[in-house]
């Protein structure tokens, strides 16, 4: 039995993945504690796990942002504004994430500490000798942000390019936009940890979590992710992490339209973004109302607005949801915000997609779909109703797209992501038991 701690950034797109990790190394016999804010308690017990709520100073719930950091929405951009976050959302909670960790650590001695991407308690521990912590390992939970000679800056959502012009344009635009967008950043990060009397980052903060922990788990196929001659060693692509199969659903009394020979083009727009269902939802409606061959089902994640439920057309359906595992399998085409659970489940499937994402990693998760020939990148996130009615025909009429679709779906089939992350762990165990043994010898 090994002993695992896992900690994770208090959104759900973060906590639920590493709540899947945690349920899986419970049913193998390891003991775990999950670390995160209280509001994810109740999730993270029913996992068979310990649970240790952050400190108070960052325990707060994900619903409350603009209200803690008001100031942010006040700011002139989508730029600004995600600069905010990173510093005061996520460089800010370093110091009670590592001392949060130090306490947990004193009487729980982990073998391993499992972090998603933008956990960044690590840093301190990671930037500190390597034998005073245990072994590090980062879950991938987005679209993998590392730096390449191969590849255009992140967040430029710009296709990779390894031909020797390409590897001169990625050279100068990382080197440059590195500065100019995230240069006040860095210097951020650096500071809070020099003033911890520790050392500054030895790179961009961003490569930093990807390179700095033993063991980057990636949560894709390879397939699905921009090809780097540089990739470091300590990188592996895992396969995705798919949403759990459903309990105790029950299929409502319409279940059976959706087998009625019309396709079936899902839209969503995730667990976070969907307040303003005008941004994706409302357009798609609109943009396939009157398909008498298409029938669109809506997800809005939460209750739905009555503006909306007054506009829905006699060709479509808007819950509040529907469990992916019992729904995916019968749709034809999906238009998503570009969330990296949904985009990658709904790949496992070959279900090609139309992809509006404008904040956050969106856009690029959305430039990887259009790369990877499985869907059309709409380039913003306000789209109007029809371009993306004209972008779903598209996919439902021209073969390619559910053909590349298909082809990821082959390759994702090949991993079992859960298993491969637990062989990982073990892994890593394996050079200490082997010092013990000859130790005890």
């Amino acid at each position: 039995m090994a002993r695992y701690l896992i900690a994770a950034t208090p959104l759900p797109g973060h906590v639920l993945p590493m709540l899947a990790i945690a349920q899986h190394l419970v049913g193998l016999g390891h003991e775990v504690r999950v670390h995160t804010a209280s509001r994810f308690r109740a999730q993270a017990e029913a996992t068979g796990a310990g649970f240790v709520p952050f400190e108070a100073a960052i325990d707060f719930d994900h619903h409350e942002l603009d209200q803690r950091f008001p100031q942010r929405q006040r700011l002139p951009s989508a730029h600004a504004q995600l600069c905010f976050g990173l510093k005061h959302f996520f460089a800010d909670a370093m110091a009670a994430q590592r001392s949060g960790l130090r306490s947990i650590l004193r009487d729980f001695a982990a073998d391993a500490i499992v972090v998603d991407t933008m956990f960044c308690g690590t840093f301190p521990l990671l930037l500190g000798p390597r034998e005073e912590r245990p072994a590090v390992v980062g879950i991938g939970i987005s679209a993998l942000p590392l730096s390449s000679c191969d590849t255009a800056f992140f967040g430029t959502a710009l296709p990779p390019s390894a031909t020797p012009e390409g590897r001169v344009r990625n050279r100068a635009m990382n080197a440059n936009l590195r500065q100019a967008m995230f240069g006040e950043v860095q210097r951020y990060f650096d500071a809070l940890l020099t003033c911890a009397g520790l050392p500054a980052l030895p790179e961009f903060f961003v490569d930093a979590m990807v390179k700095l922990p033993d063991l980057y788990l990636q949560l894709t196929s390879e397939s699905f992710e921009y090809p780097r001659s540089d990739l470091p060693a300590s990188v592996r692509f895992v396969g995705p992490l798919l949403a759990p199969a459903s309990r105790d659903f029950v299929e409502p009394d319409w279940w059976h339209e959706l087998d009625d020979g019309r396709r079936v083009v899902l839209v969503t727009q995730g667990t976070l973004a969907n307040q303003n269902p005008a941004q994706l939802i409302g357009p798609t409606l609109q943009g396939l109302a009157g398909a008498s061959d298409i029938q669109v089902i809506a997800t809005t994640g939460g209750p739905t607005p009555a503006a909306l439920n007054m506009a829905v057309p006699a060709n479509a359906r808007v819950l509040p949801f529907l469990p992916y595992d019992r729904l995916l399998p019968k749709v034809h085409a999906m238009v998503t915000n570009g969330g990296y659970g949904s985009v990658n489940h709904a790949l496992s499937l070959g279900v090609p997609l139309v992809v509006s994402g404008a904040t956050e990693e969106k856009p690029e998760i959305a430039a990887r779909v259009a790369w990877s020939g499985a869907g059309i990148n709409l380039g913003n996130g306000q789209p109007g109703a029809r371009q993306i009615g004209d972008a779903v025909r598209r996919l439902l009429n021209e073969p390619a797209y559910r053909q590349r679709a298909g082809v990821l779906r082959d390759d994702f089939a090949r991993h079992r992501a859960l298993d491969e992350i637990a062989a990982a762990l073990e892994a890593l165990r394996e050079p200490a038991a082997s010092m013990a043994s000859m130790t005890m010898a």
